[in-house]
């Protein structure tokens, strides 16, 4: 099992530099080009599957994106600690490989929330119109990616729970203050 502050720093920093490179994606032109809604319009009982807003344009970026990200953090990690780096016990290739599969499940888990939302006639983008949906909605959202990333990784190596805690704690705060700072900015129409 690997040290619960020691893993709690690795996947926050790495997700979260890999959330700051994704927000830079898909701000640039090339990326654009995979601008192609992953439902590909289809319907589901007359509604959007997913919506439009869910593209592969995510996907392109973030698996690898982890990965490398994964791969910098432990060498950083390494830099910085006076003495060992206390996560699992797998080479480069394996870290590399584990980071790029977190990324998949912390794209891949807000598919199920975006179905739920097109069902509840939410619009891709919108938020709800009932108070206590809209309440569960923001939760969900701050926080969804980060359980899909927990989730894939748990497959492979352990996670103390004390660091999944944290994760979700610290995770869900960076993601509500990064989309803040993002309206501010003009890149976001809401923060919430």
């Amino acid at each position: 099992m690997p040290d619960p502050i020691h893993c709690t720093v690795f996947l926050f920093v790495s997700l979260l530099a890999a959330g700051i490179g994704q927000t830079l994606w898909m701000r640039s032109a090339f990326s654009r080009r995979f601008n192609v809604a992953i439902d590909q319009g289809y319907t589901f009982r007359n509604k959007p599957v997913f919506g439009e807003n869910k593209t592969w344009r995510g996907f392109i970026f973030m698996v690898p994106a982890t990965g490398v990200c994964f791969l910098l953090v432990h060498a950083a990690m390494r830099i910085v600690l006076s003495g060992p780096l206390l996560l699992w016990p797998l080479n480069l290739s394996q870290f590399f490989l584990l980071g790029c599969w977190t990324g998949f499940g912390f794209m891949a888990i807000e598919l199920p929330n975006s179905f739920a939302k097109r069902r509840a006639n939410i619009a891709p983008g919108a938020p709800a119109k009932s108070k206590w949906v809209r309440l569960t909605c923001f939760i969900v959202d701050q926080i969804d990616s980060i359980v899909g990333g927990l989730l894939a990784i748990w497959i492979f190596v352990p996670v103390p729970l004390s660091a999944a805690g944290s994760l979700l704690i610290l995770g869900g705060l960076a993601h509500y203050l990064f989309n803040v700072v993002l309206k501010h900015l003009g890149l976001r129409t809401r923060a919430a």
